[in-house]
Protein backbone atom coordinates (compact mmCIF):
# COMPACT_ATOMS: atom_id res chain seq x y z
CA UNK A 1 0.00 0.00 0.00
CA UNK A 2 1.96 3.19 -1.20
CA UNK A 3 1.74 5.97 0.91
CA UNK A 4 3.18 10.27 0.49
CA UNK A 5 5.47 10.26 3.52
CA UNK A 6 4.17 13.47 4.16
CA UNK A 7 2.73 15.09 7.93
CA UNK A 8 -0.13 15.21 5.93
CA UNK A 9 -3.47 16.91 8.23
CA UNK A 10 -2.92 20.19 10.08
CA UNK A 11 -4.76 21.87 12.78
CA UNK A 12 -5.77 24.16 9.70
CA UNK A 13 -7.27 21.35 7.66
CA UNK A 14 -9.19 20.40 10.47
CA UNK A 15 -10.86 23.89 11.16
CA UNK A 16 -11.61 23.92 7.11
CA UNK A 17 -12.99 20.49 7.03
CA UNK A 18 -15.23 21.03 10.19
CA UNK A 19 -16.72 24.12 8.26
CA UNK A 20 -16.87 22.23 5.20
CA UNK A 21 -18.90 19.52 7.02
CA UNK A 22 -21.11 21.70 9.13
CA UNK A 23 -21.88 23.77 5.31
CA UNK A 24 -22.43 20.64 3.45
CA UNK A 25 -24.70 19.56 6.58
CA UNK A 26 -26.52 22.59 6.52
CA UNK A 27 -27.54 21.78 2.79
CA UNK A 28 -28.39 18.60 3.30
CA UNK A 29 -30.94 19.23 5.85
CA UNK A 30 -32.18 22.56 4.70
CA UNK A 31 -33.11 21.22 1.30
CA UNK A 32 -33.60 17.58 2.13
CA UNK A 33 -35.44 17.78 5.13
CA UNK A 34 -35.61 14.89 7.72
CA UNK A 35 -34.65 12.48 5.45
CA UNK A 36 -31.19 13.53 5.20
CA UNK A 37 -30.88 14.84 8.68
CA UNK A 38 -31.09 11.09 9.76
CA UNK A 39 -28.71 9.63 6.96
CA UNK A 40 -26.23 11.92 5.70
CA UNK A 41 -25.56 13.99 8.92
CA UNK A 42 -24.49 10.99 11.02
CA UNK A 43 -21.89 10.20 7.93
CA UNK A 44 -20.69 13.50 7.87
CA UNK A 45 -19.86 13.45 11.44
CA UNK A 46 -17.85 10.04 10.79
CA UNK A 47 -16.49 11.73 8.04
CA UNK A 48 -14.57 14.74 10.15
CA UNK A 49 -13.55 12.28 12.93
CA UNK A 50 -11.60 10.23 10.41
CA UNK A 51 -10.29 13.03 8.95
CA UNK A 52 -9.12 14.09 12.92
CA UNK A 53 -7.80 10.27 13.02
CA UNK A 54 -5.63 10.48 9.75
CA UNK A 55 -4.18 13.66 11.20
CA UNK A 56 -2.46 11.56 13.52
CA UNK A 57 -0.56 9.60 10.78
CA UNK A 58 2.54 10.41 9.33
CA UNK A 59 1.33 9.71 5.52
CA UNK A 60 -1.44 9.27 3.17
CA UNK A 61 -2.07 7.16 0.94
CA UNK A 62 -1.12 7.77 -2.77
CA UNK A 63 -3.39 9.52 -4.67
CA UNK A 64 -2.91 8.09 -7.88
CA UNK A 65 -3.36 4.01 -6.74
CA UNK A 66 -6.21 5.31 -5.49
CA UNK A 67 -7.80 6.19 -8.89
CA UNK A 68 -8.93 2.53 -9.35
CA UNK A 69 -10.97 1.78 -6.41
CA UNK A 70 -12.04 5.79 -5.64
CA UNK A 71 -13.48 6.26 -8.99
CA UNK A 72 -14.49 2.45 -9.88
CA UNK A 73 -16.48 2.63 -6.71
CA UNK A 74 -17.72 6.21 -7.49
CA UNK A 75 -18.64 4.63 -11.03
CA UNK A 76 -21.25 2.29 -9.40
CA UNK A 77 -22.55 4.79 -7.46
CA UNK A 78 -23.92 6.16 -11.28
CA UNK A 79 -25.16 1.90 -11.51
CA UNK A 80 -26.71 2.41 -7.71
CA UNK A 81 -28.35 5.97 -8.65
CA UNK A 82 -29.95 4.31 -12.04
CA UNK A 83 -31.56 1.37 -9.51
CA UNK A 84 -32.83 3.78 -7.68
CA UNK A 85 -34.51 6.44 -10.33
CA UNK A 86 -36.09 3.50 -12.02
CA UNK A 87 -37.35 1.64 -8.89
CA UNK A 88 -38.97 5.18 -7.37
CA UNK A 89 -36.72 5.80 -4.04
CA UNK A 90 -37.19 10.06 -3.93
CA UNK A 91 -40.91 8.72 -3.20
CA UNK A 92 -39.87 5.79 -1.09
CA UNK A 93 -37.38 7.39 0.84
CA UNK A 94 -38.99 10.58 2.13
CA UNK A 95 -42.26 8.45 3.39
CA UNK A 96 -40.50 6.52 5.41
CA UNK A 97 -39.56 9.72 7.64
CA UNK A 98 -43.18 11.38 6.55
CA UNK A 99 -41.55 13.66 4.46
CA UNK A 100 -43.25 14.77 0.72
CA UNK A 101 -41.85 12.98 -2.10
CA UNK A 102 -38.66 14.49 -3.73
CA UNK A 103 -39.10 15.78 -7.44
CA UNK A 104 -37.66 13.82 -10.17
CA UNK A 105 -35.47 17.02 -10.67
CA UNK A 106 -33.90 17.79 -7.28
CA UNK A 107 -33.27 14.13 -6.94
CA UNK A 108 -31.56 14.17 -10.20
CA UNK A 109 -29.78 17.83 -9.55
CA UNK A 110 -28.55 17.02 -5.71
CA UNK A 111 -27.03 13.57 -6.45
CA UNK A 112 -25.47 14.61 -9.83
CA UNK A 113 -23.79 17.90 -7.77
CA UNK A 114 -23.09 15.75 -5.20
CA UNK A 115 -20.87 13.28 -7.73
CA UNK A 116 -19.04 16.20 -8.82
CA UNK A 117 -18.36 17.79 -5.65
CA UNK A 118 -17.19 14.01 -5.10
CA UNK A 119 -15.04 13.40 -7.88
CA UNK A 120 -13.51 17.62 -7.14
CA UNK A 121 -12.86 17.25 -4.30
CA UNK A 122 -10.64 13.93 -4.56
CA UNK A 123 -8.53 15.77 -6.89
CA UNK A 124 -8.07 18.66 -4.78
CA UNK A 125 -6.86 16.92 -1.82
CA UNK A 126 -4.47 14.50 -3.71
CA UNK A 127 -3.08 16.37 -6.76
CA UNK A 128 -3.65 20.05 -4.67
CA UNK A 129 -2.39 18.67 -1.48
CA UNK A 130 -6.09 20.69 -0.04
CA UNK A 131 -5.81 17.94 2.55
CA UNK A 132 -9.31 19.41 4.25
CA UNK A 133 -11.09 18.25 0.65
CA UNK A 134 -11.13 15.02 2.43
CA UNK A 135 -14.56 15.44 4.03
CA UNK A 136 -15.99 14.96 0.97
CA UNK A 137 -13.88 11.88 -0.13
CA UNK A 138 -14.90 10.38 3.21
CA UNK A 139 -18.57 11.22 3.56
CA UNK A 140 -18.81 9.16 -0.09
CA UNK A 141 -16.98 6.44 1.29
CA UNK A 142 -18.82 6.14 4.72
CA UNK A 143 -21.99 7.24 3.77
CA UNK A 144 -22.22 6.97 -0.25
CA UNK A 145 -20.71 3.56 0.42
CA UNK A 146 -20.76 1.92 3.33
CA UNK A 147 -24.21 3.62 4.44
CA UNK A 148 -25.98 3.00 1.12
CA UNK A 149 -25.36 -0.94 2.06
CA UNK A 150 -26.52 -0.49 5.71
CA UNK A 151 -29.55 1.80 5.17
CA UNK A 152 -30.52 -0.19 1.97
CA UNK A 153 -30.38 -3.35 3.88
CA UNK A 154 -32.04 -1.80 7.41
CA UNK A 155 -34.88 -0.45 5.05
CA UNK A 156 -35.53 -4.24 3.59
CA UNK A 157 -35.57 -5.86 6.56
CA UNK A 158 -37.82 -2.82 7.99
CA UNK A 159 -40.60 -3.20 5.70
CA UNK A 160 -40.01 -6.37 5.00
CA UNK A 161 -40.37 -5.73 1.28
CA UNK A 162 -37.64 -4.79 -1.72
CA UNK A 163 -36.43 -1.76 -1.51
CA UNK A 164 -35.26 0.69 -4.22
CA UNK A 165 -31.69 0.82 -4.42
CA UNK A 166 -31.16 -2.36 -2.53
CA UNK A 167 -29.64 -4.64 -4.93
CA UNK A 168 -27.16 -2.33 -6.01
CA UNK A 169 -26.17 -0.68 -3.09
CA UNK A 170 -24.95 -4.86 -1.61
CA UNK A 171 -21.81 -4.39 -3.98
CA UNK A 172 -20.56 -1.89 -0.87
CA UNK A 173 -20.34 -3.94 1.72
CA UNK A 174 -17.28 -4.66 -0.51
CA UNK A 175 -16.35 -1.56 -2.05
CA UNK A 176 -17.31 0.49 0.86
CA UNK A 177 -14.95 -1.36 3.73
CA UNK A 178 -12.00 -1.67 0.92
CA UNK A 179 -11.64 2.00 -0.26
CA UNK A 180 -11.94 2.95 3.46
CA UNK A 181 -8.99 0.37 4.70
CA UNK A 182 -6.94 2.40 1.23
CA UNK A 183 -7.17 5.51 2.56
CA UNK A 184 -6.74 5.33 6.18
CA UNK A 185 -4.07 2.87 5.74
CA UNK A 186 -5.90 0.40 8.69
CA UNK A 187 -8.08 -2.67 7.70
CA UNK A 188 -8.90 -3.24 11.51
CA UNK A 189 -10.51 0.48 12.15
CA UNK A 190 -11.92 0.34 8.29
CA UNK A 191 -14.15 -2.82 10.14
CA UNK A 192 -14.35 -0.82 13.36
CA UNK A 193 -15.23 2.75 11.51
CA UNK A 194 -17.81 0.21 9.43
CA UNK A 195 -19.23 -1.93 12.46
CA UNK A 196 -19.76 1.51 14.43
CA UNK A 197 -21.38 3.76 11.65
CA UNK A 198 -23.37 0.57 11.39
CA UNK A 199 -24.76 1.14 14.85
CA UNK A 200 -24.84 4.45 14.61
CA UNK A 201 -27.07 4.51 11.63
CA UNK A 202 -29.49 2.18 12.49
CA UNK A 203 -29.80 4.38 15.41
CA UNK A 204 -30.21 6.88 13.81
CA UNK A 205 -32.80 5.40 11.15
CA UNK A 206 -34.71 4.32 14.40
CA UNK A 207 -35.38 7.88 15.78
CA UNK A 208 -35.78 9.82 12.37
CA UNK A 209 -37.90 6.76 10.42
CA UNK A 210 -41.97 6.90 11.50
Amino acid sequence: MNREETDPITHRDLIFGAAITIVMATFFVWFGGLPLLGTFVPGLIFAWGLLWKMKQQKSLPDGPGLYPLYFGALAWQFIHFTEEYLTGFRTRFPELFGSAAYSAEFFVEINMISYSVFVLAFILAFEAKKRFLLIPVLFFTVYGAIGNAIAHTYWVFTTGDYFPGFLTAQLYWLLGPLLLARLIGSVRLAIQTTIGFAVVLMGSLALTMN
